[in-house]
C-alpha cells in the first residue's frame, strides 16, 4: 500500500545513478500512470529493447523482462510480477511502467539494484548478477540422468558451461563504428549481444558467464583463459570493419572463425585488427603467431578441440547466418590471440560491418541484436545436442571394453 501511494505521487524525474555517473530521467503521466521512456534507460542502464507486436522484451542486467503491451504485469526468470500499470507504446516510443523501475527491477535484480524512494533514486551498486556456473561438463561422463531427464527447451541431459566473451572494452573501444548512431563503437555492440546470448543460454538451462559485464579493459590471453576447467565452450563476439577504400561500405555479413591459420590475406587482416587490441593491455607483450600460436595448433591437434571449433563454428554461421541481412560470408580461420588460451572449442563471431551502412544499422537495433544473441544460442544448443550423442554411442563402446577390430 505504501508504495502504491508513491506511486500515485509519482515524482516529475527520477535520478539513476551507476557507477558511471548520474542521469536524470522524467517521468511522464500523461496516460494517468506514472511511466518512463524506455529509450531514455538505453543509456544509463544499458538497457535493451525489442518490440515485437504486442509482446515488449526488454533485457538489462543478463536478464530479460518480457511485457505484453496493455497488460499490467512483466515475466522474469519464470516468475510474474503485477504492476500497478501497463505498458504502452505512443508516438512509436515503449513506455514502462515506473514501478517496473523502481519496485520489481530492484526485488529480481537485487544484488544490483537499489531504490531510495525518498530521493527518487534508482542506484546501480555496479555488482554482476551473474549466477554462478554449476559443475561443468565431465567430457567423459556417461549421459543418462545427469540433469534428471532431458531439458524440454534444447533436449540436452548434461550440464554443460559456456564462457561468452563480449570483445574489447575500457580503454580499447574495437573499431570505430563508422556508420553506427550516437557514437557507438564495436565495444558497446559486442557487450550488448553478449548480454542477451548470457540471457538466452540462460533461459535454456545452460550455465553462461562472461568475461566482461560492464565497459571494462580484459586482457587478450585472460579472456580465453578463462575456458578451461570450468567451461566447454568459448565464444567471443566481434563486429568487423574494412580499411579505407574505395569499396569499403560495399563489403557485409556474418562470418564466424576458429583458431587455425590464415588461408586468405582477407582472414589475416581480420585477426590483426582484432589482434591490434594487445596494444591497451599495459605492459603487454607482443608474440607473433609462428611463436604461440604454433605451439597451441600442435598442442590443438594432439586432442579434438581443433575439430570440434570447426564444428561449433559451422553450426553457430549456418545459424546466424539466416537470421541476418547481410548474408552468409561463411566459416573462416585465423590465428586469434583471444582463442590461443581456450582450452576447449572456441570460435569467434564476427558479427557484421560497421563500415556498412545496413549492417551497421541492424547491429545497432534491439532487434537485430536480439536476433543474433538468439542465432548463436540455437548454434551453441545444435553443438551441444551432437556432442552428446557422440557419448551416448562411445559409452556402450567403453562399456564393452574397448576393443579394436
Amino acid at each position: 500500500m505504501i508504495v502504491l501511494v508513491a506511486l500515485l505521487l509519482a515524482p516529475p524525474q527520477i535520478v539513476i545513478a551507476t557507477p558511471r555517473g548520474e542521469t536524470t530521467v522524467r517521468v511522464t503521466t500523461e496516460r494517468g500512470a506514472a511511466a518512463v521512456a524506455a529509450p531514455l534507460l538505453v543509456g544509463p542502464l544499458d538497457l535493451t529493447t525489442t518490440l515485437d507486436g504486442s509482446q515488449a522484451t526488454v533485457g538489462l542486467g543478463g536478464t530479460v523482462f518480457v511485457f505484453q503491451i496493455g497488460a499490467p504485469f512483466v515475466r522474469a526468470r519464470g516468475v510474474v510480477y503485477a504492476l500497478s500499470s501497463a505498458p504502452y507504446v505512443a508516438r512509436d516510443t515503449l513506455f514502462l511502467p515506473l514501478d517496473w523501475l523502481v519496485v520489481s527491477l530492484p526485488r529480481v535484480l537485487a544484488a544490483r539494484y537499489r531504490w531510495d524512494a525518498a530521493a527518487a533514486r534508482l542506484e546501480d551498486m555496479g555488482v554482476d548478477v551473474l549466477p554462478p556456473s554449476p559443475a561443468p561438463l565431465a567430457r567423459t561422463a556417461p549421459v543418462a540422468g545427469l540433469l534428471g531427464g532431458a531439458n524440454p527447451l534444447t533436449g540436452l541431459r548434461l550440464r554443460h558451461a559456456i564462457v561468452i566473451d563480449p570483445g574489447h572494452g575500457g580503454a580499447d573501444p574495437g573499431n570505430p563504428g563508422l556508420y553506427f548512431p550516437g557514437g557507438l563503437v564495436e565495444k558497446d555492440i559486442t557487450l550488448r549481444v553478449g548480454k542477451l546470448l548470457w540471457a538466452e543460454l540462460t533461459r535454456r538451462g545452460l550455465a553462461a558467464r562472461l568475461t566482461r559485464s560492464a565497459d571494462t579493459l580484459v586482457a587478450l590471453v585472460d579472456r580465453g583463459a578463462s575456458c578451461s576447467a570450468e567451461c566447454d565452450l568459448f565464444v567471443s563476439i566481434h563486429v568487423n570493419a574494412m580499411p579505407p577504400g574505395r569499396r569499403r561500405d560495399q563489403a557485409r555479413g556474418v562470418e564466424t572463425y576458429f583458431l587455425s591459420d590464415a588461408k586468405t590475406e582477407d582472414q589475416a587482416r581480420v585477426a590483426k585488427m582484432e589482434n591490434d587490441a594487445i596494444r591497451f593491455e599495459m605492459g603487454a607483450a607482443t608474440f607473433g603467431a609462428a611463436g604461440p600460436l604454433g605451439f597451441i595448433l600442435r598442442d590443438l591437434q594432439l586432442n579434438e578441440y581443433l575439430r570440434e571449433s570447426a564444428r561449433l563454428a559451422e553450426l553457430v554461421q549456418e545459424r546466424v547466418s539466416v537470421v541476418h541481412p547481410g548474408g552468409d560470408r561463411g566459416v573462416q580461420q585465423a590465428g586469434f590471440m583471444v582463442l590461443n588460451t581456450a582450452r576447449r572449442p572456441a570460435i569467434l563471431v564476427e558479427t557484421g560491418f560497421a563500415t556498412n551502412p545496413a549492417d551497421a544499422v541492424f547491429l545497432a537495433s534491439s532487434l537485430g541484436e536480439h536476433k543474433l544473441a538468439s542465432a548463436i544460442a540455437d548454434g551453441i544448443v545444435a553443438f551441444l545436442v551432437e556432442f552428446e550423442r557422440k557419448l551416448t554411442v562411445a559409452a556402450p563402446a567403453a562399456g564393452r571394453g574397448g576393443g579394436s577390430r
